[in-house]
């Protein structure tokens, strides 16, 4: 009996042995896979729940060259606005203040943010700077009219009358509330001041041109240095012009850039000057009446008068035109005098329009077409 159970004891340890050496690399194997399972669970966790991170777009290139270049734009207005006597303390402030928020920004949203902001204050600063612009030009050019028109007269004989040269420049002529003040009055946006500068730039390059020719003393109808230093200036040497030369009283065509015809006219009176600047043709009209938008009590009134050959050079009425009822053109006939025709109307400059005799508005008649330039100086 003890043998057998000897024996049993011996098969019971020897199954018991047996199963533990077939398990061991399977056990082994699931504790591997609870381990695999247990990172994965964990990486999955991390995914779900845990912080993402969002890329942060940076500040592009582009980015910054448009707010370097927005920067100098708004610089080059503070500068006109300070050169003509404004005040930029304000925009000044405005500038650093934008400098500072560009070089501080690191978004491309916040440095977007901060160009919008500098784009408001360069719109803000430009009718103010172009408002400022135009009064010092305006100054200017009545300065320089009036300095110069005290030391360069004209004493008339005839009336014992002395009155100032480059009148059409000061406060009757395009100086004054007819002309630059009513510009002025009706520029509200920075298109209308831009016009308004333009054309203060244009008289007194104008004015310069005049004061020049003054003291040149080529006869009437030869080429002069201003007329052709104009021409380049405005860009019309490749074209058919009409030059009028106020202080001359006298008119020269030219055709890209060569003298064809020279005359006497006679221009605007001192109380109704013609008005220097560049203009251009803008209609024909062969025959036609001019009426006067004068009463006939008024000085300036005159009856209604056929004209042979009318040249609109300037839509407020201005033209080139015969006036065969004078017969002497040339210095002095813009100011009151003696006509040889012995009429009255004759015996003064004219209200603004350029008078010439019949023969030479037919011939200018013909030689200008619809936009030719028309240079007065």
């Amino acid at each position: 009996m003890k043998h057998a159970t000897i024996q049993v004891h011996a098969l019971q340890s020897q199954s018991h042995r047996q199963p533990t050496g077939r398990l061991l690399p399977v056990a082994l194997a699931l504790v591997g896979l609870l381990l695999l399972s247990a990172c994965g669970s964990n990486n999955a966790s991390s995914l779900v729940s845990g912080p993402r991170t969002v890329p942060t777009p940076s500040i592009s290139p582009t980015q910054q060259n448009e707010g370097k270049m927005a920067l100098a734009t708004f610089q080059q207005w503070i500068n006109l606005m300070q050169q003509s006597g404004g005040d930029v303390t304000t925009y000044q402030q405005q500038y650093q203040s934008d400098q500072q928020a560009l070089q501080q920004a690191q978004t491309a949203s916040a440095y977007s943010r901060a160009l919008t902001t500098l784009k408001e204050h360069i719109n803000a600063i430009q009718i103010p700077a172009m408002k400022a612009e135009s009064t010092h030009l305006q100054q200017q050019l009545a300065q320089e009219v009036s300095a110069w028109g005290k030391v360069h007269t004209y004493h008339d004989a005839y009336n014992n009358q002395t009155y100032p040269l480059g009148y059409e420049y000061g406060s009757q002529g395009i100086g004054g509330s007819l002309w630059l003040g009513e510009e002025l009055s009706q520029a509200q946006s920075l298109a209308g001041y831009q016009q308004v500068v333009e054309d203060l730039q244009m008289w007194l390059t104008n004015f310069e041109a005049m004061k020049a020719n003054f003291s040149d003393k080529t006869p009437y109808n030869q080429p002069h240095k201003t007329d052709l230093d104009l021409l380049r200036h405005y860009g019309y040497m490749d074209k058919r012009v009409v030059v009028v030369s106020l202080s001359e009283q006298a008119l020269r065509a030219y055709d890209h850039g060569k003298l064809v015809k020279a005359f006497l006219v006679t221009t605007g009176q001192p109380d109704l000057p013609t008005p220097p600047g560049t203009w251009w043709i803008e209609s024909k009209q062969h025959p036609t009446i001019f009426k006067s938008s004068e009463p006939k009590g008024s000085p300036h009134w005159y009856p209604d008068t056929k004209i042979n050959y009318a040249m609109q050079y300037h839509s407020n009425g201005y033209f080139l035109h015969d006036a065969w009822w004078r017969a002497d053109f040339g210095p002095g006939t813009n100011f009151p005098h003696q006509d040889a025709t012995g009429d009255p109307f004759a015996g003064q400059g004219s209200h603004g329009c350029v008078n010439m005799s019949t023969d030479n508005a037919a011939w200018l008649y013909n030689f200008v077409s619809l936009y030719t330039p028309v240079l007065i100086y």
